[in-house]
C-alpha cells in the first residue's frame, strides 16, 4: 500500500471517530489535506477498487473492516511513537509529528507492542487523541470545542489538533493539557475569547477556540 493511500485510510478514520459519524463527505477530506476535490475523487475509487472504502453517492465514504484494521494499525503506531519520542527523547510535541510519521511506516507490529508496553500502556498520545488497544478499541475522546462554552464556563482541555503552529501557539501562552481555563468573556464579532488562566486573563482567537477540545464546568 503506497503512504498516500494509508494516509487517506487514517484521516477518514479519525474525522469518523472525532465527529462521531459513519460517513465522511469527499470535500471534508479535500479541506483537511488541502487538496483538489478532483484529486480526492480519484484516490477514493483507487481505495474502493482496493476494497478498503465504501463510497455511497451524495453520502460519503467509510471504511470497510480491512480499511479500519489498516487504518487503526497506523494510528496506533504513530500515536505511540508520539508517546515514546515527547516522553524518552523529550521531543517538543510540536515537532515529534514527523518523526512519528516516519515511524510509524517502518515500524513491525512486534515493535510497537514491546514499545506499549514499556510506556506503560498509555490509553493517550501527547495531543490528547486516544491510542486504540491490540483489539481497536479506544478510550472516550474529547470533542467539545473551547469555542462551544460560554462566559463564566470553566474548562479543562483534554484535546488538542496536531497542527504545529496551534502547537508553538499554544506553547508561547502556555497553555497545555489539563488546564483549566474560565472563559472571562466571548466577543464573537471581533472573532476572539478571553480567557482566565492561574489568575492571568488572555485572548484566545476564535479559530484557535475551535481546536481545543475538552470538557466544560459551570
Amino acid at each position: 500500500m503506497y503512504r498516500a493511500e494509508e494516509d487517506y485510510l487514517k484521516l477518514i478514520y479519525e474525522l469518523s471517530v472525532e465527529q462521531n459519524k459513519p460517513l465522511i463527505k469527499n470535500n471534508e477530506i479535500a479541506e483537511a489535506f488541502g487538496y483538489t476535490d478532483q484529486s480526492v475523487n480519484e484516490m477514493v475509487k483507487k481505495l474502493v477498487n482496493k476494497k478498503l472504502v465504501k463510497f455511497e453517492p451524495y453520502k460519503g465514504v467509510s471504511l470497510t473492516e480491512k480499511g479500519n484494521e489498516e487504518a487503526i494499525r497506523m494510528i496506533r503506531a504513530h500515536r505511540i511513537w508520539e508517546v515514546f519520542l515527547t516522553k524518552e527523547l523529550k521531543i517538543s510535541w510540536q515537532d515529534v509529528h514527523e518523526d512519528a510519521e516516519k515511524l510509524e511506516h517502518a515500524s513491525s507490529e512486534a515493535l510497537i507492542e514491546k514499545l506499549y508496553k514499556y510506556l506503560g500502556n498509555p490509553e493517550y498520545c501527547q495531543h490528547g487523541n486516544p491510542i486504540p488497544d491490540i483489539n481497536g478499541n479506544i478510550k472516550e475522546i474529547a470533542t467539545l470545542t473551547l469555542a462551544e462554552t460560554n462566559e463564566g464556563d470553566t474548562f479543562m482541555i483534554k484535546r488538542v489538533l496536531d497542527h504545529k503552529e496551534l502547537l508553538k501557539y499554544l506553547d508561547e501562552r502556555g497553555i497545555h493539557l489539563e488546564m483549566e481555563l474560565k472563559v472571562v468573556k466571548k466577543d464573537s464579532f471581533n472573532g476572539y475569547l478571553k480567557v482566565e488562566v492561574d489568575g492571568k486573563v488572555l485572548p484566545i482567537t476564535e479559530r484557535v477556540s475551535h481546536m481545543l477540545f475538552g470538557i466544560k464546568h459551570q
